[in-house]
């Protein structure tokens, strides 16, 4: 039932000159118990002077309208023209969406509307050649108030951004999402990034990395093995290597990271009180992230993959608290070399020596979210530069075969390679730098200014002409490793694949998978030996191809299908990876 109240404000606000209710009080209104709603009957005449336009109110909407719209464009204008005179009106692309929202990144590459989550990559240093310089800008109209990026091909002052830390403090905002089990060196800053650094950083030691090689041995004799269960050792034909790096990738972390040996084909029951095995766990994780990221537990919950997800993600937890536990319990003399073994150390002898007016500690949640982050930074990156690698020398049969004798020359015959082996292996790490070079898996380096900065870059034209730049505060810069990677002014000839480039002198300052300055990647020799002992044992036993599609395609088409990459939630991987290999 209407009341008097609400029967008086639906007067005043329809206006009782365009709309006269036909029960003007009370006492008219019908006493039947049941409510209904009121008939309004409008008044004819004022209605037709409505919708005729004659009404003044329809006059006032009219130039109401285009005076709003006017002056919110104003504003926007005077917006936009402080942020453009900022930087010096530097120039750059423009798009209606950004990569900086949801939208941005489900939607595919829009001319103008939209650049895609891989827009770095697939511009890589053209872009930068469009405009001239080696430092541009990209801006966007959403999300709201505009998404606004420096983007940085310039060796030079790639180095000055990524040594200042003052200056360009790493934007721990955009990290914090992966703050899943508790704080850890990449999602920290200041004092508690140099307490999580003093005690992660001798874990990666010459004696971890040594077992990274032993591991890594193991578990490609173990596929070896597998292959010739299966009646095929002379000749292997993989569906995907992708998938084969990144269960390699897996079991190498596992195993050199928290003493975990999996195998090839995870045929465990998981133990009571858990869903998944640690295999099946890790598994679920690393190829799950972004659902954890993205969904509470209860989203989660809605789905059989969801449930999956977030079943993995405590099984996980529990499992390592649960070697934390008898890590801590075992004789320091019977740890082994692994990062767990190393992590614990560190934080006892750390936490002995804190003073008790310490702000920050390193406890048991900060060891699962630091191995936790060793898992999440070292797995897709390895397992897909990796598959890059392959595809580079299926294509470039080659580079393969000086590969192959490049190693034979160090590896005792009959012998597996050692840890001696693979440091010794200066070509090995050349195909794998080239390859980082061409498919860098991370696609860019987020930097924040935390002041006002001035820097020079130059003209691309071969001229070399000095563009003094300015960044003002809060201005969001992204190291843009494939337009560093592919400027021709540090790699000749950049879109070929030749290892030879990095056999001699090179500038470190324009190669930049492994980041930069003092928080460049802690991990990286371990990623390094990984890498270099899966393609060494490969190498030493396999020559590989890519299996081709039909009889009809011919190479040039067979090895463009190999390079085709896409981008990842993460990291940038090989679209499909199909490769033939022969026993030598």
């Amino acid at each position: 039932m209407v009341s008097e109240c609400n029967w008086q404000n639906a007067s005043v606000l329809l206006d009782r000159s365009l709309v006269t209710p036909c029960i003007n009080s009370p006492t008219d209104r019908p006493t039947s118990p049941t409510p209904s709603l009121l008939p309004l009957v409008f008044n004819h005449n004022k209605m037709a002077e409505f919708q005729s336009g004659q009404h003044p109110y329809v006059n006032q909407l009219l130039w109401a309208v285009p005076v709003m719209a006017g002056f919110v464009a104003i504003r926007h204008a005077i917006r936009l023209h402080k942020l453009f005179s900022s930087i010096g009106y530097l120039p750059g692309d423009k798009t209606l969406i950004g990569p900086g929202s949801i939208l941005g990144l489900l939607l595919p590459y829009i001319p103008f509307v939209n650049r895609g989550s891989s827009f770095t990559f697939r511009y890589n240093y053209d872009i930068f050649k469009k405009y001239n310089r080696d430092i541009i800008s990209f801006f966007s109209f959403y999300p709201f108030p505009y998404w606004f990026d420096v983007h940085v091909a310039d060796a030079g002052v790639a180095r000055e951004i990524t040594s200042n830390r003052i200056a360009f403090p790493k934007p721990i905002h955009v990290y914090k999402p992966i703050n899943i089990y508790g704080t850890n060196v990449v999602t920290s800053e200041n004092e508690e990034w140099k307490l999580h650094r003093r005690i992660t950083a001798p874990s990666f030691s010459e004696r971890n990395n040594r077992l990274v090689c032993e591991e890594g041995v193991r578990i490609v004799s173990e596929l070896f093995e597998l292959w010739a269960k299966q009646g095929n050792e002379s000749r292997v034909e993989i569906e995907d290597a992708v998938e084969t790096t990144a269960q390699f990738a897996l079991m190498a972390i596992a195993a050199a990271g928290f003493g975990a040996r999996f195998t090839w084909d995870d045929d465990q029951k998981p133990p009571n009180g858990y869903t998944f095995t640690f295999q099946k766990a890790l598994n679920v994780v690393m190829s799950n992230i972004f659902y954890r990221i993205a969904f509470s537990d209860r989203i989660l919950s809605l789905w059989q993959k969801g449930r999956d997800v977030r079943d993995a993600f405590n099984d996980f937890k529990n499992y390592m608290s649960d070697m934390i536990e008898t890590r801590k319990q075992q004789a320091e003399e019977d740890r082994r070399a692994d990062l767990l073994s190393n992590l614990i150390a560190g934080a006892a002898l750390e936490n002995s020596e804190m003073e008790t007016t310490s702000q920050h500690s390193f406890g048991d949640d900060e060891l699962v979210g630091n191995v936790f982050i060793f898992l999440f930074a070292g797995h897709e990156t390895t397992a897909h530069s990796l598959a890059f690698t392959l595809a580079l020398l299926s294509v470039h049969q080659d580079v393969q075969q000086k590969l192959y004798d490049s190693l034979i020359s160090i590896v005792t015959e009959g012998k597996q390679p050692t840890y001696g082996d693979i440091v010794r292996w200066s070509y090995g790490l050349a195909v794998i730098y080239e390859a980082l070079r061409l498919y860098s898996p991370v696609p860019a380096y987020p930097k924040h200014a935390a002041e006002d900065y001035n820097v020079v870059t130059y003209s691309n034209d071969g001229k070399n002409t000095p563009i003094p730049v300015s960044i003002p505060k809060g201005t969001h810069i992204l190291i843009n490793i494939a337009g560093l990677h592919y400027n021709p002014k540090y790699w000749k000839d950049p879109h070929d694949f030749r290892p030879e480039r990095f056999m001699g002198d090179y500038n470190r300052d324009a190669f930049f998978s492994f980041a930069a300055g003092p928080r460049s990647c802690m991990g990286r020799r371990f990623s390094e030996t990984e890498a270099l002992t899966f393609l060494a044992v490969l190498v030493l036993n396999y020559r590989f191809e890519g299996t081709p599609l039909n009889e009809q395609e011919t190479v040039e088409e067979r090895n463009a299908r190999l390079l085709r990459w896409k981008m990842g939630s993460l990291t940038l991987y090989p679209e499909k990876l199909p490769l033939t290999l022969v026993r030598r």
